[in-house]
């Protein structure tokens, strides 16, 4: 026998349930902050690269037609591909002017002057001319006599003659005579009594004299002068076309473009050959507790120009930290290129070939540098690179702009104070640059392997300049200090903004270097292979710090057989069996230039713009 039950639902529990249903995804939608997130499913993207190699040649280095499959002698020449670099060269604009200006000045005074000489000799000629010029003087003569002469010896026998006067002798003389002959023919009378006795004909024939000469005076100036010209025109229009024709040729004869092609271009694992560009092996880099990472950020009460905190947003782009406890782990990346530089003429021809991609003519081999880079045991770990907006700034260029924190890191050797120039690993961690061919026949054909598909070169296996176990530790702009990507007008602006006379700024940037050089405030401090800041936990579950930080502020550089001062960080180089920058001959002979430190270098102010675009 089945017995029934029945239950009772309350009203209160089916208001509850309608309560919950209605209700928001409070636990569901809840907030995770950034740290939890990162413990949780890890923050931004990651990015771990297992086994990897690559070599400018085919999409797989061990398909069947590979060099490196096929067992050739030197694989290496069939290498080939390119990236082509082109720089644009000078400011034409500007280096025609002053090319201008050079050849206009020069030319302007000597074409100035002659203008003059030959103003003064032109008018001296005609003025010459006109001046003796009997046919034209007898001409006017006659002109003036026959309109003039009249009335000036009228004149002059006024002088002599007043009628006015009872008294006078002439008037005497016609009084006397003026009943008998007659008013008209006494008048005649006196007049020629007064040429006999007076020189009233020369005096007035000088009169017309005088009138023919200043005429003629007159118009020699005025004719000589329709000779001058101006002699700003005259230099101008001698010194304009040739100093611009001149620049024109100065600017055809020099090589002011260039073409760069790196070929070859090869990463794999380090080795010890610094002869080789490409080992063939894969390396590893970066791990899942420790990979690259590209993520967003807030870096939190930043100041930058003034003294007004802000939280800043940011997308990093870091490689894997680099740990405390030196580790050659890292230090397991071998890249190599080969390189052909042109200098090329202002006249070359800029037509590119539809199929390669370079150009079609204008590569001389006479001007070409050919070079080979390799580089053993390269480490970027530490390094990161922010990017972000900047704050208002009362600097148009500084102002809400994109700004960079970077902090690139290249490192060789995490124990550079154990390196002699006896060391038997010094090419595994270290830079050659080098441009000598093995022989005579393996210098390639034509100008370069990157276009027309023939065999790469094969360099010399020694000659070169060697950097043995360089550490370069370069901090370009940080969060208060910004490295700004901007422009004027046309052209582009890459610069490490000014430090503003802000206590609570430049505190954070300036350090003490120890020796009572600096206060015990300022809390910057140097990147080096030893440390780089203040050390830092990968993941909040770690006990200890046990990376090196990116808090860093100044920067240092060292190749070669380096130590860290005991209790500080700087660096010094040694002197003594020490080895860094070394030049080897094709035969293999050296020069050891010792080692180098750079340390503690704090780019103040940094601006490089672009100009003519």
């Amino acid at each position: 026998m089945i017995q029934q039950r029945t239950y009772s639902f309350r009203a209160s529990y089916l208001a509850m349930l309608v309560s919950l249903c209605m209700s928001p995804a409070t636990f569901a939608l809840q907030e995770l902050s950034d740290t939890s997130l990162s413990e949780s499913t890890g923050e931004g993207v990651a990015l771990v690269l297992d086994n990897f190699k690559m070599v400018f040649q085919g999409s797989k280095d061990l398909s069947a037609g590979s060099s490196y499959a096929r067992g050739l002698v030197d694989p290496g020449q069939y290498d080939t591909g390119f990236i082509r670099l082109v720089p644009t060269g000078e400011n034409y604009q500007s280096l025609y002017d002053s090319y201008y200006a050079q050849k206009y000045t020069s030319d302007y005074q000597t074409a100035y002057q002659t203008a003059v000489t030959n103003n003064d000799l032109a008018y001296t000629s005609k003025y010459n001319e006109v001046k003796n010029d009997t046919t034209l003087y007898n001409s006017k003569y006659t002109e003036f006599y026959n309109s003039n002469y009249a009335n000036y010896e009228k004149a002059e026998i006024d002088k002599y003659w007043d009628r006015t006067r009872p008294t006078n002798t002439y008037q005497v003389y016609y009084n006397a005579r003026v009943l008998i002959y007659g008013a008209a023919e006494t008048e005649r009378m006196t007049i020629a009594k007064i040429k006999q006795d007076k020189p009233v004909v020369a005096d007035a024939t000088a009169k017309v004299v005088t009138d023919t000469k200043n005429w003629i005076e007159n118009e020699a100036v005025r004719q000589a002068q329709l000779t001058y010209k101006d002699p700003v025109r005259e230099a101008n229009l001698v010194a304009v076309p040739t100093a611009s024709s001149w620049a024109v040729n100065q600017l055809q004869q020099r090589k002011t473009k260039a073409d760069v092609f790196i070929y070859g271009l090869a990463l794999s694992k380090s080795d010890n050959d610094l002869s080789s560009r490409f080992s063939n092996q894969g390396f590893n880099w970066g791990s899942a507790d420790n990979p690259w990472l590209v993520h967003a950020g807030t870096a939190e009460k930043v100041r930058q120009f003034t003294v007004t905190e802000k939280d800043v947003g940011y997308i990093a782009i870091e490689a894997p930290l680099m740990s405390v406890t030196p580790t050659e782990a890292d230090n397991n990346i071998k890249l190599g290129f080969w390189a052909d530089i042109f200098a090329r003429g202002f006249n070359t021809n800029n037509a590119v070939d539809p199929i390669t991609g370079g150009p079609t003519g204008g590569l001389d081999q006479s001007e070409r540098l050919r070079l080979q880079f390799i580089a053993n045991g390269l480490s970027l770990n530490g390094s990161q690179v922010r990017l972000f907006q900047t704050l208002p700034s009362s600097i148009l260029n500084y102002s809400e702009t994109l700004g960079l924190a970077s902090l690139i890191r290249l490192n060789t050797n995490d124990r550079p104070e154990n390196l002699t120039n006896a060391s038997a690993d010094l090419n595994a961690k270290g830079i050659r640059i080098s441009t000598a061919a093995r022989d005579d026949d393996s210098d390639g054909v034509g100008p370069t392997p990157a276009l027309n598909n023939s065999v790469a070169p094969l360099f010399n296996p020694v000659e070169g300049l060697y950097l043995y176990s360089p550490n370069i530790n370069l901090v370009l702009g940080n969060m208060y200090q910004p490295f700004i990507v901007g422009s004027e007008g046309n052209n582009i602006i890459l610069e490490v903004t000014r430090i503003p006379d802000i206590k609570e700024i430049y505190t954070q940037i300036y350090q003490n270097y120890g020796g009572g050089l600096g206060s015990s405030e300022l809390q910057g401090s140097t990147c080096n292979v030893y440390q780089c800041g203040m050390p830092i936990k990968n993941h909040n579950t770690d006990l200890s710090a046990n990376y090196q930080g990116r808090s860093a502020t100044h920067s240092s550089i060292s190749i070669g057989s380096v130590e860290r001062i005991p209790g500080t960080n700087l660096l010094r180089a040694k002197d003594i069996n020490s080895t860094g920058v070394v030049f080897k001959s094709p035969t293999g002979d050296s020069v050891n230039l010792g080692s180098v430190a750079i340390d503690g270098v704090l780019i103040q102010h940094l601006k490089i713009k672009t100009t003519g675009l």
